[in-house]
């Protein structure tokens, strides 16, 4: 046959498509809109629904109105802004059918179908009804609880038989009787047991739990003396162990007891419980049943989770951090010692969401309030973060604290609980103060001589251009320059005062953006001999905006990158459009870099990165600061993206402005 004559391909259109899913033996939906239109719905669908097909184009909630308060919309809202597939099975949904509210069990999946740039066109919901299915597995789910329930109770009995060597020989009498009976107990128990007989500890039962612990098989040991069928105990107490039983008729007991035990042809150390008790029948001691449970993993897991605990303890108590745990669902609300100690409360005092409510500054109160309840509200991120004022009744004393905390969820998605810390920043704010009005202070008085020398300066420039010495008109022009920097720098040291008191106002003017980076390189490559500075090319932008303020931040951003890059380095400045009336700019060096954990608090009045590679750069730590305050007034972004040790890039957007 000839490869080359195929069919002819059929033309699969979205209405043939959606005619093949109306036949579709699984019932299946489309929902377009956040809203949850209803685009399509085959009649598998339909009939789940219980609904025909007057649904069509309707919104979910209209369509079915019993979903309200179930948490489909919620989990199809989410799936809609993600874009992530969210899938379940065994789900609850309560539907009308034939004017009967009912209750069934559905796995369904919701898979968000996207557009190239990644947004959300529609959903696509696909349903199977497992009511039946559940019902069985529930069945199965009892019939096995029964069963847990009879290895349960023999692991009682058994348990029960370590205390008493009278309830112990009863059983041990029980066992002779009905001896299959027992067998089969054993062999279900959850923990390990064995029966040796004898002095020579001859092994007549070995359950698989302890066949498992001994990494053995039943053909190896059954029938054999216990010395001799685990030869790897030899050095170890436990045959010593044994004897002493045997001959003593006391018990031993051991808890987490470190032992080696045979794993795949070598020895392994595994931590164990186990009970060593003498058999006694007819007043004489014939044998001893050992009882062994393995906990490797739980006393190791404990082990690293308390460690855990001591080094969280000591860092939160380093930290000078009191923590807090609230519960929604219940209102429970609790902290540590210290949070206690800033409520007015003992450490053994109980502390109350009203009670902590109560201690907050009047003017404060309401605003903590509404945090918490959008931390816990849906659909936010779940963070909580604010600086909030209480009243320390003890020392008769206003505190400032900063609380930071975190929502954890249910697999429902309900808020479970809000976590988190709160630090005394009270001396932090106060010494913050008396920077700002030191700084004021500096300034203010460093104005008044820089002025003067502003003058001087054009003095002379008028008396260099009169005698026309051109050599000292470019250096003078580059001293006003500098001038016109450090008066800048001042002023932006006066502008954090203006910025708290809300002083800080905009000059916005149409900027020509290739002209004020042809003004930039100018100045940058006559002052800046240590670094190369690259221009990338500019197009012919505008942006309406205050020009000296955002030359200001790149003043800022290339010092920042000239003071934390290596000399010789190329600090890189460019300029775009990013998008529909937005303005990109950047700075990007190829210097030591700014760690992960830096890179949240880099803008933060005052913070300083702690590096030894900067140890001996000086700063104030609020050029930064006031480059993200000038953008943020601009109704932008700043951002820094890097890593330490490969180079940093600050990224400003601004709108443009300009329609």
């Amino acid at each position: 046959m000839n490869t080359d004559q195929r069919p002819q391909d059929f033309n699969f259109t979205e209405n043939l498509i959606l005619h093949a899913l109306q036949f579709s033996p699984e019932p299946t939906a489309i929902y377009s809109s956040e809203d949850m239109v209803i685009r399509f719905a085959n009649d598998g669908m339909l009939e789940l629904w219980g609904k025909d097909v007057s649904v069509i184009g309707k919104t979910l909630i209209e369509a079915i109105p019993e979903l309200e308060g179930q948490p489909f919309l919620p989990i199809l809202h989410q799936v809609w802004r993600s874009g992530v597939t969210y899938s379940v099975t065994d789900a609850p949904a309560q539907l009308i059918k034939n004017g009967v509210l009912m209750t069934n069990y559905f796995d369904y999946e919701y898979r968000p179908l996207l557009k190239p740039d990644g947004q959300t066109f529609c959903i696509l919901n696909t349903a199977k009804e497992v009511t039946s299915r559940k019902a069985y597995v529930e069945q199965i789910q009892q019939k096995e609880e029964k069963e847990q329930a009879l290895i349960e109770e023999m692991a009682t009995t058994v348990e029960e038989l370590t205390f008493t060597n009278e309830e112990l020989n009863a059983s041990l009498k029980l066992l002779e009787e009905s001896r299959e009976h027992v067998r089969t107990i054993i062999e279900q128990a959850p923990v390990g047991i064995a029966v040796l007989q004898g002095p020579e500890h001859i092994i007549e039962i070995a359950n698989p739990t302890i066949l498992k612990i001994w990494g053995r098989i039943a053909e190896e040991v059954i029938g054999k003396p216990h010395e001799l069928a685990r030869p790897e105990l030899k050095g170890q107490p436990v045959n010593i162990w044994l004897r002493n039983v045997f001959s003593t008729g006391e018990a031993k007991i051991n808890k987490e007891f470190l032992v080696k035990l045979r794993h795949e042809g070598g020895l392994r150390e595994a931590i164990v419980n186990s009970i060593y008790q003498p058999i006694i029948s007819s007043g004489e001691i014939t044998g001893v049943l050992v009882i062994l449970e393995e906990i490797t993993q739980q006393v190791l897991d404990r082990r690293r989770s308390e460690k855990d605990q001591q080094m969280l303890a000591m860092a939160i108590d380093a930290g000078g951090l009191a923590t807090f745990y609230y519960e929604p669902k219940s209102n429970l609300f609790s902290g540590n010692a210290l949070l206690k100690s800033w409520f007015g409360l003992t450490a053994e005092e109980q502390l109350d969401l009203s009670l902590a409510l109560s201690s907050i500054h009047g003017e404060d109160r309401e605003r903590v309030m509404h945090a918490i309840y959008e931390s816990l509200r849906p659909g936010s991120n779940g963070q909580y973060f604010i600086e909030y004022r209480i009243n320390d009744s003890k020392e008769i004393k206003v505190r400032l604290l900063q609380a930071r905390g975190k929502v954890f969820y249910g697999s429902d998605g309900e808020a479970l609980s809000l976590n988190g810390t709160l630090r005394d920043i009270t001396e932090q704010k106060k010494d913050e103060q008396r920077k700002d009005d030191f700084m004021s202070m500096v300034s203010h008085e460093l104005k008044t001589p820089l002025t003067s020398l502003n003058g001087y300066l054009q003095v002379l420039q008028r008396h260099a251009s009169l005698s026309e010495n051109t050599v000292q008109q470019s250096i003078l022009a580059k001293s006003v320059k500098q001038v016109g920097n450090m008066n800048a720098m001042i002023n932006g040291f006066l502008n954090i005062s203006r910025l708290d008191s809300g002083r800080m106002l905009l000059e916005k003017s149409e900027i020509n953006l290739k002209k004020l980076f042809a003004e930039l390189k100018e100045e940058m490559l006559s002052t800046i001999h240590t670094h190369i500075i690259a221009f990338k090319p500019t197009d012919e932008l505008t942006v309406i905006a205050d020009r000296e303020k955002i030359i200001q931040v790149f003043q800022n951003l290339v010092g920042n990158a000239v003071k934390y890059s290596p000399m010789g380095t190329t600090i890189t400045i460019a300029c775009q459009q990013k998008q529909a009336n937005k303005i990109q700019f950047s700075v990007s060096d190829e210097g030591i870099g700014i760690a992960k954990e830096d890179q949240e608090k880099i803008f933060e009045r005052y913070h300083r990165v702690q590096n030894p590679q900067t140890g001996s750069i000086a700063g104030f730590g609020i050029g930064l600061y006031l480059c993200k305050e000038i953008i943020d007034l601009h109704q932008g972004v700043i951002k820094v993206v890097g890593g330490r040790g490969s180079g940093t890039s600050f990224i400003v957007e601004i709108p443009q402005g300009i329609h």
